[in-house]
């Protein structure tokens, strides 16, 4: 696993503590590309401490483009609910948080259908409620990406301070039908 890699997956919570410091200790190169300073403070954390991955996505931020991570994280996220993997659920409720966190675009999928598993109702307490209109919804956000009319260029730190190049037109804004 690369340095960029290792970054996006810390930082998406899908390492663990051990893992995260296993290749750390493992990875000849992460001292040449942080820097003394930084590789000394990202080594020097106790890794039996949980608050020990954000202290190191801290210190690792300042050297991997957020850009990059939240696309590659869309686009993880997306391929998830395509897939219908077992924690498809928690994907599609993350669309929502997404949306609320400034990813504007994710709008059909985080108020037509995150909302409703973060908040359900009578009529959708399920994801089953959601597929296969889901998919059609999914796979169109990752062809804006693909096809770049949505382009993630930073995040300014500040809530909701995701920016992104927006060029869709108006009639790609609209949800698929039979949603």
């Amino acid at each position: 696993m690369d340095s960029e890699l290792a970054f996006f997956k810390l930082k998406a919570k899908e390492i663990c503590n051990e893992s995260f410091e296993r290749w750390l200790y493992a990875n000849t190169d992460i001292e040449s590309a942080l820097g003394e300073n930084d590789y000394l403070d990202l080594i020097s954390l106790d890794y039996q401490k949980q608050s020990s991955l954000y202290e190191a996505t801290k210190i690792l931020e300042t050297h991997f483009s957020l850009a990059k991570y939240y696309d590659w994280y869309i686009r993880r996220l997306l391929e998830h609910i395509i897939n219908r993997s077992n924690k498809a659920q928690f994907h599609i409720a993350e669309c929502y948080e997404l949306y609320c966190d400034g990813f504007d675009f994710l709008d059909n999928l985080g108020l037509g259908y995150g909302l409703g598993l973060t908040c359900p109702d009578d009529y959708n307490e399920s994801i089953e409620d959601y597929y296969p209109e889901i998919i059609k919804e999914a796979e169109k956000v990752l062809g804006w990406l693909n096809d770049a009319k949505i382009v993630i260029t930073g995040h300014t730190g500040d809530y909701q301070g995701i920016e992104y190049d927006d060029r869709r037109t108006d009639e790609e804004k609209e949800p698929c039908s039979g949603q």
